[in-house]
């Protein structure tokens, strides 16, 4: 029995000292660990950052703009005849005064002679009875036959002077042809379209259309902005000249009309551009890069820079954000100018994290926006 007793009381001991033994190998472990993590340093990470500045900015609305030449108009016939001569290639350049169609005029021209001939013996008639106003074989009745009957003979022939006039068709100002099939032999009826001229000139005319809400803030004065890929230096600001006097009963809209200076040789007519008006007066606004953006589930923050005791650490701030400028975006509510955030690299921040960053490298607020 002593003997039980004795094996148990042995194997307990066993026991203890094999755990005690763990737990001493552990415990020893541990702080070995703790030893070696006091002497590591704290994680931290690289970001470049920003500090947060203002730029002027104003709430702007879009809308599509046709280029449209300063003289422009389709060329039709007002008579009916044969194409005797055309005066013009497509795509040519035509002066002002030039002929571009000359329809077949030689009966009005055979009939003119006649005229004219008619005018110049009632001419001669006139003037043999002016000569008799003195002499006893004057007669007043036929005096006033050969006087009237001048008259008529004159005015045969200016009308047929004019009708040959406007058979002949002549460049009204100094313009670019469009593509024409048109060609000598062709019979034109009345109303015929012969050709599209496109005035050249340096300026042009920018036409577009803003909903009713946003019309009452432009008026005539005003400027826009005016983009097109054509456009190399960027957006050019033009001026309002006029606007419609009522509303489009179609789509609830009011047409404006700039004036695009030296944007003749640039823009072709017709052509499309954006243009780009403010529904505000500019004031500054908060802005930061769009890097700088982070979005959770609790909304969008930027993670600020707070440095204490010559430490930096990213701090997670909820903000408001508005309109994007750019490569920037408004900051409406939840920043103060001159404070530092955190821009490219932003995506690898936590709360709290320790951060380093070069001084030097730090980039400047976003410029001023026009």
């Amino acid at each position: 029995m002593r003997r039980s007793i004795g094996a148990w009381l042995f194997l307990i001991l066993l026991m203890s000292g094999i755990a005690g033994g763990l737990g001493f190998y552990k415990y020893s472990e541990i702080m070995a660990g703790i030893a070696a993590g006091a002497t590591r340093p704290e994680p931290s990470d690289a970001v470049a950052t920003v500090r947060v500045s203002t730029t002027e900015w104003a709430p702007t609305t879009r809308a599509i703009g046709t280029v449209v030449a300063r003289q422009q108009l389709e060329l039709r016939n007002e008579i009916a005849g044969l194409v005797a001569e055309r005066g013009f290639s497509s795509g040519d350049t035509v002066e002002k005064g030039q002929v571009l169609i000359q329809l077949d005029d030689r009966q009005e021209q055979a009939s003119l002679a006649a005229a004219e001939a008619e005018a110049r013996l009632a001419r001669a008639n006139l003037d043999r009875r002016e000569a008799l106003r003195n002499s006893p074989a004057f007669s007043i009745q036929e005096f006033d036959k050969s006087r009237e009957d001048f008259a008529a003979a004159t005015a045969r022939a200016q009308s047929l002077k004019v009708v040959i006039e406007r058979k002949r068709i002549v460049a009204p100002f100094k313009a670019r042809v469009g593509i024409t099939d048109l060609q000598p032999g062709a019979y034109l009826e009345i109303g015929t379209l012969i050709v599209r001229l496109q005035g050249i000139d340096e300026d042009v005319y920018i036409d577009f259309a803003l909903p009713q809400e946003y019309a009452a803030l432009l008026h005539p004065g005003d400027e826009v902005a005016v983009t097109s890929p054509a456009l190399p230096d960027g957006p050019r600001r033009v001026k309002i000249l006029a606007e419609d006097d009522s509303v489009d009963p179609g789509n609830r809209a009011v047409r404006f009309r700039a004036l695009g200076k030296a944007l003749g040789t640039i823009l072709r007519p017709g052509a499309f551009v954006d243009v780009i008006a403010n529904t505000a007066v500019p004031r500054q606004r908060i802005v930061v890069p769009l890097t700088a953006l982070r979005r959770s589930p609790a909304g969008q923050h930027v993670f600020v820079i707070e440095t204490k005791d010559g430490k930096s650490r990213a701090r997670e701030r909820i903000i408001e954000t508005g309109a994007v400028i750019g490569g920037n975006i408004v900051v409406e509510k939840g920043l103060e100018v001159g404070e530092v955030v955190a821009s490219a690299g932003s995506f690898k921040l936590r709360d709290g994290l320790l951060i380093t960053t070069d001084p030097q490298a730090e980039t400047p607020g976003p410029a001023a926006m026009n």
